[in-house]
């Protein structure tokens, strides 16, 4: 790939910066200013992430599949890198397009790419009080607790997880990382909004779990709509409210009543409400329906009232083959057990939530990204999950039984876990060209 039409920029050597031993390029959309970061190959250029210039977001290319965590925490902590470089890239472009100065094209580099937005000191007193609230304001953790080096577990043994094995379920334990309040400057919603930043779904992985994809694999997807109904009267009373909110109080007020006056010059209404306060004032239910045999208009209609969080339960019966496999076993079991467990701050006031887990279905015999491939593109995605139960069954084929160390011949372990925030449309990405992607995603 030389260039993009509608983008500023190219993979010419002279649009090239080094960054975490890789050679990148960006290139600028000319209308929206958003960022697209390259990795640049010998072959085929990698599209690695786009940084969106109205809002700010990082947003990594899902199809970057020799992406990994040491440059992802780069791109991570050199946004600013980044962006530099693409305004760079954009002054050059401007400059060549409008033969302008070097000034001048910088300028308009800056104010496409957002570069140049600064903040009050104001407003960075406002953005720095939520993250004066954090979990690191709980104190250290009750001595004994266990953080990290949960260790990389494969079951079975024969498990082929390298390139061109079979399809796997990869489950990584991560530190639990709270949402953190952040007010923007024409960030998260637009200009001067106050919004949920989410939280970084690609941290480092503090120990993993590799398991072979059982049956029953499904997953359900729901949104809440409940009924809702408002009558004739309501409306013209919230009509006068959002008229003085909107407006002028007066001349909402003033606007509202001359609706609410043409309204009344219909003698099917002027009866209607007639009949609506004279009931309302004698307690007498249903005036309207005894006198008339109406009812007033409900103007019933199903509204959204909100998103909801998907479960995920998964069953797998484990029979260790040899005493590494029944360890393997073991660890596995603990691996959950302790993972799963809330932490308890040192002075014990606080406790603190427990670790969090990223799953994923791996289709292997592709691009190897390290331990597991890409993900199954015709398979469910997760977004970052907690999980609520855990259950063995020691005895799983009905009678006690162990091997002579004592290790049990079977366990069968039941795990359930939950989602923690729902999903959105915007979480399966914007095709703008091409239609659908033949993928499931979420």
């Amino acid at each position: 790939m030389a260039t993009k039409e509608g983008y500023y920029g190219s993979d010419d050597t002279s649009n090239t910066f080094m960054g975490n031993g890789t050679n990148w390029f960006t290139l600028v959309d000319k209308k929206l200013g958003d960022i697209d970061l390259y990795e640049k190959e010998l072959i085929d250029d990698k599209k690695a992430a786009t940084i969106f210039a109205e809002s700010g977001k990082l947003d990594f290319n899902p199809n970057w599949f020799s992406q990994d965590l040491k440059h992802k925490d780069w791109i991570n902590n050199n946004q600013n890198l980044v962006k530099n470089a693409a305004s760079d890239t954009a002054k050059n472009g401007i400059k060549e397009e409008k033969n302008i100065s070097s000034e001048a094209a910088s300028n308009e580099a800056k104010k496409l790419t957002k570069s140049n937005k600064s903040l009050s000191s104001e407003e960075k007193k406002a953005l720095s009080r939520p993250a004066n609230i954090g979990p690191e304001k709980m104190g250290p953790p009750s001595p004994g607790t266990k953080e990290g080096g949960f260790g990389i577990h494969v079951f079975p043994s024969s498990l082929r997880t390298n390139k061109g094995g079979q399809d796997f379920l990869k489950i990584d334990m991560m530190k639990f990382e709270p949402s953190k309040l952040k007010g923007s400057s024409g960030g998260i919603g637009g200009g001067g909004h106050l919004g949920i930043v989410d939280r970084q779904s690609d941290r480092k992985s503090i120990g993993s779990v590799i398991l072979p994809i059982p049956g029953g694999v499904r997953d359900g997807q729901q949104v809440s709509w409940a009924q809702d109904k408002i009558n004739p009267v309501q409306l013209a009373i919230s009509n006068i409210v959002l008229n003085a909110i909107e407006k002028d109080f007066g001349q909402g007020i003033e606007t509202a009543g001359d609706i609410v006056q043409k309204a009344m010059d219909d003698p099917g209404t002027k009866t209607a409400v007639g009949a609506y306060f004279a009931g309302q004032a004698s307690q007498a239910q249903n005036l309207l329906t005894r006198t008339t045999g109406a009812i007033m208009n409900p103007n019933m209609e199903l509204l959204f009232s909100g998103p909801a969080n998907r479960n995920f339960s998964f069953g797998f019966k484990l029979a260790p083959r040899s005493q590494n496999e029944a360890m393997t076993i073991i660890k596995i079991i603990r691996f959950f057990k302790q993972g799963m467990s809330p932490i308890r701050s040192k002075s014990r006031l606080f406790l603190k939530s427990p670790h969090t887990f990223r799953l994923a279905y791996k289709r292997n015999g592709h691009m190897d990204d390290g331990i597991g491939v890409k993900d199954h593109p015709y398979l469910n995605k997760f977004k970052e999950c907690a999980l609520n139960s855990f259950n063995v069954d020691y005895t799983p084929n009905g009678n006690y039984s162990t091997y002579e160390d004592g290790v049990m011949t079977a366990y069968q372990i039941t795990m359930n876990f939950q989602e923690l925030n729902p999903i959105y449309n915007d979480d399966y990405g914007d095709v703008p060209r091409g239609g659908l992607p033949a993928e499931i995603g979420f």
